[in-house]
Formats: C-alpha cells, sequence, structure tokens
C-alpha cells in the first residue's frame, strides 16, 4: 500500500518513535479507558475505522477513549479535571517531537493535552516526580496534532494528559534512541545499525510501499508491509539507503532478510560503509569502501560471514544498501564489535 501523501512526516521522517510497542513500549497505568483500551495508543498505523461496528461500550473505537468527566463534573461537582495515560518508554533516548493523533475521533476528541515525563513509575503510584514536555495545548479532532520537545533529557516514562476526556488514536514520541553500554561485556558483537541501539535511516532514494527505518527494528518482518519496498524503477538507476550506525565498530557478520519478498526482491545487492568521526556529515566527498556484493534470493534469510570484502580492523560509522535494481528487503543486520572508545 502506498504510503499516505496526505500524512504530516515532519518527525517520523528523522526519528523513531521510541514509545512504538515494537521497540518494547507498553502502557503501564491510566486514569480510565471505558470505551476503548488505552494498549491502542502504541499500536502500529492510525487506527482503523468499522462504521456501525459496534461492542458492549458503543462504537468500536482503535484508540484509547475514557468516559465523559467533563458531564460528570458539570452535573455532580467535583471529580477529576483531565483523564491520564503513562507509558514505559521502549528505546529510551532524546524526544524531539510528538504526535498526538486523533484520527478517527471526530466528536469525541479532547480539547486539550499535556505531555510530562519521569525516570521512575509504579502503576498507581500518586507521589511521582513528573516534567512537563509539551504544556497545555489544544489539539484538534481527526487529524495529527505535532508538538515540539525542547528537552534533552533522558526519560523511561511518558504521561499523556486529556483535558478534561475523550479519545486519542495514538501518541508517538519521536527521538534519536541512545546506545547504553551498559547492556554489553567487553569483546560482545552486537548489531551496530539496530535501532535499539541507535542505529538510523539518513536517507533513501525511494520509500514508496514501506518505510526504510523498518529494516532496522528487532525481530523478522511480519508481513510484505514490515520492510522497505520501492516502487518499480522504470529507468537504468538503482535504489539504495544510508544508514547511521548506533556506534561505530567493526564489521563481521551481515544478514539481509527478504522475508515475504517472493516476487519483488532485489536481483542483487552491494553492502557499501564509510568512517565519518567527529560527528561529521556525509557529502559527495564522502568516500565509500565496498563491503559486500551478491546476489539475493526470495523470502529468504541470507548469512554473510566470509563473504565480506572489508578487513575485520576496518571501522565505519555509516552504510549504503544499494538494491539492483529495486525492490523490497525485510531486515538489514550488521553485526560488529562496537568501538567504544568514541562513546559519549
Amino acid at each position: 500500500m502506498q504510503l499516505d501523501e496526505s500524512v504530516d512526516q515532519r518527525l517520523s521522517s528523522k526519528y523513531v518513535d521510541l514509545l512504538s510497542e515494537r521497540l518494547g513500549g507498553c502502557v503501564v497505568d491510566c486514569s480510565d479507558d471505558w470505551f476503548a483500551n488505552c494498549d491502542n495508543l502504541i499500536k502500529s498505523g492510525r487506527g482503523e475505522f468499522k462504521p456501525g461496528y459496534f461492542v458492549s461500550t458503543g462504537q468500536l473505537m482503535d484508540g484509547w477513549e475514557t468516559r465523559r468527566t467533563f458531564r460528570r463534573q458539570q452535573f455532580y461537582g467535583g471529580g477529576v479535571t483531565f483523564n491520564w495515560c503513562v507509558i514505559r518508554i521502549g528505546a529510551p533516548g532524546i524526544i524531539y517531537g510528538f504526535d498526538v493523533d486523533t484520527n478517527h475521533f471526530r466528536g469525541n476528541a479532547p480539547e486539550e493535552i499535556a505531555i510530562d515525563a519521569t525516570t521512575a513509575y509504579s502503576p498507581g503510584q500518586t507521589d511521582c516526580k513528573w516534567t512537563e514536555l509539551v504544556p497545555k495545548s489544544p489539539i484538534r479532532a481527526h487529524r495529527q496534532n505535532l508538538f515540539d520537545c525542547d528537552s534533552k533529557g533522558q526519560w523511561n516514562y511518558i504521561r499523556l494528559r486529556i483535558y478534561p476526556d475523550g479519545g486519542v488514536a495514538r501518541l508517538r514520541a519521536y527521538g534519536d534512541v541512545k546506545i547504553r553500554s551498559n547492556q554489553f561485556v567487553d569483546g560482545e558483537l552486537i548489531d551496530l545499525a539496530s535501532t535499539l541501539n541507535g542505529g538510523k535511516v539518513l536517507d533513501a532514494s525511494d520509500s514508496f510501499f514501506s518505510s526504510p527505518q523498518n529494516l532496522l527494528m528487532p525481530g523478522r518482518g511480519k508481513n510484505m508491509g514490515d520492510g522497505w519496498e520501492t516502487k518499480r524503477r522504470r529507468d537504468l538507476n538503482h535504489d539504495w539507503v544510508m544508514i547511521q550506525l548506533g556506534i561505530q565498530g567493526t564489521v563481521r557478520k551481515i544478514i539481509i532478510d527478504t522475508a515475504h519478498f517472493k516476487g519483488n526482491f532485489p536481483d542483487s545487492i552491494t553492502l557499501e560503509g564509510a568512517n565519518i568521526p567527529n560527528n561529521s556529515q556525509l557529502s559527495v566527498s564522502t568516500i565509500w569502501q565496498e563491503i559486500l556484493s551478491t546476489p539475493l534470493h526470495a523470502d529468504q534469510e541470507h548469512l554473510f560471514i566470509d563473504q565480506i570484502l572489508a578487513p575485520k580492523s576496518e571501522l565505519f560509522t555509516h552504510i549504503r544498501l544499494n538494491l539492483f535494481p529495486d525492490g523490497g528487503v525485510s531486515r538489514l543486520r550488521i553485526i560488529g564489535s562496537p568501538n567504544w572508545s568514541t562513546f559519549e
């Protein structure tokens, strides 16, 4: 399915959703989810809507929806002034922005929202110290609501406040994952490109059918949409994606998975690497070194060790995967030895 061009991708094109269920995000607590389960907030997609599909609580809504708190306040007095949901961040890092998506919530969206963060939280905890990342702000129904975040702290939990009640389809916290050295032992090989270790896509020639960021996600692809697929080329060029590794390192093993791509996998690929120290930028003068050149097969996990062309001691910070001529790849793993001396 073609990516929806009406979707605002200003944040998603540059950053990773740190709350994503795929990265380990988990809803841990909420004030109320009478009409629709709060777990829906971190699921993939923007939420589906099936007109006329009713359950015991009413129209089935793919999002988080509370009871009508405002009516209780009006007619009975007291009560809460807002509803809330707490989510454990799946991949800790620096947050640069939020997407509070009210897709399909037309007459039942909140009027305002606010977002807080903390490093520690337990379900039911009432004395938690929250830091406000997004102040109380108006939002609109049935659309994405994007908010910048200026805080450079690293958090473990996010709290969404909605005023006074209503429904939100999805919540995204976009940022850069930061690799955590205390999770590894000396000499351990790691996936340098994994999203969980800070790897991220910088640019790609095409993302017509699905995002190249899927290449770096954990686990095997669930279906053809859970990978990177380009449109059919009608010229003599080829498709490519450039990836910044989470940390500088050597390349010892490569895994390229074409799971679910049967009639639309690339005929062959080349993999190139570059070493750009001190956070310098890629440029047209960047020198790329070939690491691997190989044909691919349909719906298969390909493992390469002896075929790697780069010396075992060669350090890389960036990877470029070239598809010939086009097609789909589900996952890319760059297994290597991290250079912890460059770790900040």
